[in-house]
């Protein structure tokens, strides 16, 4: 599970298929809080963009169920995420990419976490 321990998010458990260094949240104007953890993603022009960095390692685990179903495996991610200091103007995903690239984090683990 993804915890965010301050800022907008605060509170706010989600689970995720990345957890990158860096991670785009978005908050709707109904108060739903998500985030963009995928390299396709998009916000919405309804939603407000927040930076958070992740604090600490990646923890990960498999969780596994068999029943009436089928049976089927999933990886579930663990990491907690601060509000990062600066918040730029990253709507547009080139502009995102290329914040990162200057903080010098974007492939970092980039795979699953």
């Amino acid at each position: 599970m993804i915890r965010f321990l301050d800022g907008p998010a605060e509170g706010t458990p989600l689970d995720l298929r990345r957890a990158p260094v860096l991670l785009r949240v978005v908050i709707d104007q109904d108060g739903t809080v998500d985030a963009l953890d995928q390299l396709d993603d998009t916000p919405k022009d309804s939603e407000t963009i927040y930076v958070y960095y992740r604090d600490g390692e990646v923890s990960r685990g498999f969780m596994c169920s068999r029943g009436r179903g089928g049976k089927g495996c999933q990886l579930i991610l663990s990491a907690d995420y601060r509000l990062h200091a600066e918040q730029p103007d990253v709507r547009a995903t080139e502009r995102w990419q290329e914040w990162c690239v200057a903080k010098q984090v974007i492939g970092i683990n980039d795979a699953t976490t």
